[in-house]
Order: structure tokens, then sequence, then C-alpha cells
């Protein structure tokens, strides 16, 4: 895929083609070029010799001219495309059936038109892919634990697999990741947005608090009140840009809302952690959240993961029927150990460092396996005996 991802939007109506690109404007990873028809043809692409990396095609009354067009073209000579048009079934449906990758109607939302854009960017990605994973850490209902595990994931990533790890800290008034670890309070997270126009990883870097394990954490740890609406999402995206150059994983703990700012992040994430417990109120919620990311954000069911927090075998609620519940195919449960996590926490010593043997951890380790698609990086065995020698 070229870098940035080139986008053309087309079509006979140049008020909709300024209004697409005034809105899709300064978006981060993407170049978009207008490309108004006016020389007879209603192929959009017709005499393009670099071919865009996905096409938005506006249609008009000559829709039926417009869709041929496309249908017509080789296979080898098409590119993923967006079409926008009415409010008319039988226009969305002849879109559909000559390979439209989605419809949109006028006026167009930005966030869905985005998300679709992102898709095809995530489809366009080498094999041996140059930006890091990104996963977005929500809660389905509150106090399920999605902080507790964000941190212990980010932390097993780094200490067992021996990757590049960042994690951010997005809940803006009551963030508390750098407890977790027994640091300072990170207060760069808001001057790294502003800044991400101009910044590079090391002045990035500048902005983050430093675990020993070699965890980077950026979060807003200051007295200062600021809200999601403070937040220029443009900027935001710039930042998860940067930081996927620079990091294997960036692991993002959201607070449980969706807005511009939340929404941005999970539809950019290769995987969406859905934190809930083993209740009948966390199933409700969950069901409820699910729907959103699927429906309202366009986020398919394979790039979420549902994560049982604290799950206890015991309990009348089974795994059953939680998948029952949600209409999904698989569940990844964290047995429940709230002694061994509140001593961690209590101490500000990482779970995977406190209890390293208990069942929480280890599972924990092996969701980070799973992510990351690599396996637990062994010690050698001069490491090992280096670890007798400390008292490891």
């Amino acid at each position: 895929m070229k870098t940035p991802m080139t986008v053309l939007i087309a079509g006979r109506n140049a008020h909709e083609l300024e209004e697409l690109e005034r809105m899709l404007a300064d978006e981060p990873g993407m170049s978009f070029h207008k490309r108004l028809i006016s020389n007879g043809h209603s192929d959009p692409l017709h005499n393009i010799t670099e071919l865009p990396d996905a096409l938005v095609f506006c249609t008009t009354v000559a829709w039926e001219e417009e869709l041929n067009s496309l249908d017509q073209r080789p296979a080898q000579e098409r590119v993923p495309t967006m079409i926008t048009g009415p409010e008319n079934t039988t226009i969305m449906r002849a879109a559909m059936q000559v390979g439209a990758r989605d419809y949109f109607t006028f006026p167009v939302h930005k966030q869905e038109l985005m998300a679709a854009l992102r898709r095809v960017a995530r489809q366009l990605q080498p094999a041996g892919k140059q930006a890091g994973d990104l996963f977005a850490v929500i809660n389905a209902k509150g106090g399920s634990g999605a902080s507790t595990l964000a941190g212990a994931l980010a932390h097993s990533l780094v200490e067992k697999i021996e990757d590049r790890v960042a994690l951010l800290d997005m809940d803006l008034q009551f963030g508390h990741l750098a407890s977790a670890f027994d640091l300072k309070e990170s207060g760069g997270l808001i001057d790294a947005i502003l800044r991400a126009d101009n910044m590079d990883l090391l002045a990035l870097e500048g902005h983050m608090v430093k675990h020993k394990s070699g965890l980077h954490l950026l979060g807003h740890g200051t007295d200062q009140l600021v809200v999601h609406g403070d937040i220029d999402e443009r900027q935001l995206q710039k930042l998860m840009t940067l930081l996927r150059s620079g990091y294997d994983h960036t692991v993002v703990d959201l607070p449980r809302q969706i807005d511009g700012v939340t929404g941005g992040v999970l539809e950019s994430a290769d995987r969406v952690l859905l934190v809930m417990q083993q209740t009948i109120a966390h199933v409700q919620d969950a069901r409820r959240l699910l729907h959103y990311l699927n429906h309202y954000m366009g986020i398919p069911a394979d790039r979420i993961c549902v994560v049982v927090n604290r799950w206890n075998k015991r309990l009348a609620l089974s795994t059953a029927d939680i998948q029952k519940a949600l209409g999904v195919a698989d569940l990844t449960c964290i047995p429940n150990d709230y002694a061994k996590v509140a001593e961690s926490a209590n101490m500000g010593v990482p779970l995977l460092e406190a209890a390293p043997s208990s069942l929480v951890s280890r599972s924990l380790v092996q969701m980070a396996e799973t992510l990351s698609g690599k396996k637990v990086v062994q010690p050698s065995g001069f490491g090992r005996m280096w670890q007798k020698l400390a008292g490891a």
C-alpha cells in the first residue's frame, strides 16, 4: 500500500465533491484528490494511469450509466469503492452488485465514511506491515476492570513477548494507570496531541513516563480539567499514527463512553477488547455496546474480543449463557483472584511481577500471545542463572 493511502473523490456534482473534500481534509494517513467528471465519460477512473488506493464515487440521476461504467472495468483495474447517492434501495442494491464496499447518502456522516476507508487501509496493509497494532480496551459496564487489564496486558507484551509497547490512559479526568506501575502521573497526553503535527518519536517519548520493564505510558495526570470535547480528533489520529510507527503495540485504555474521540480510536483499533463481568447487568450493557460497535460504527465482529473478567466457574451464569446472550462465538475468561489483583494495585507493582504464577497472570500472558501472534520469549540459560543470583 502507498503511504499515505490515496483516495480519489469523483463525480459530476461539484457541490458534493467540494463538501466531501472539505470534510475529509487533513485526515492523517490519507491523501485525498478530487475529480469533477465533465469529459463525457461516466467512468471516474477513465484515463488515470496510476490508480488510487480507494475511490469515493458520487452518483447522480444518471446512476445506472455511472454504476455500469464501474462494472465494465477489468477486475485488475478496479479499486475498493464507496458509493454515495440518494436514499434508494434500488440504487443501493445496484451499487453492491457492481462491487461497492459501502453506500452512503448525503449528507455523508464523516465518522462512517472514515471507518469504511480505514477498513480498506487495513486490508491493503502488506503481510509484513510497517505499522504497529492498536488495541483498544473498554468497559462494557463501569468497574469491569478494563484499566487493570489494559495495564497488565501492556506489561505482559513487554515482559513476556519482549515487544516495544506504549500504553495510553485516555481517561482524562480520573485516569490512574501510572499508579499501577508506581510511576509519577504523566501530564503529557494533551500536549502531545496538540503538538502531533510537528512531533517525532524522540519528542513523543519525552512526554511519556517509563517503567523499568521498558513500557512507555502516556496519560493526563494533572489537575487541569479536560473533557473530550477539548480534543481535536484529527490531532489525536495523527498521534495514534505516530505511536503505531514507533511501537509494536499501542494499548489504549478508553473511558466508557462513545463520542468522537473514543469512536476514532475504536474504529482505528486492530482489536477492541470489551471487558465485562459475570452478571446479568454486565451482559445487558455488553449487548448494547456490541450493538453500537457493530451497527453504528461498522466495527466487524472479528475485531471485537469479549473479555469476561473475574470469571468464576461456580457461578450460575455460564460461558454458554453469555455467548448466547451476546451472539458471539468466543469469550476470553480471566479467572477471579481479587486478593492478588488488589494487592498488586495497592503496592504499585505490576501483577506479572507481584504474582507471576497466578491464574490471572497466566491468562493475561496467553492473551498477549494471542493478540501479538507471538510466543513467550524464553530466557536464556544465562538469563535464568542471573535471575537466581538476583533472587528472582
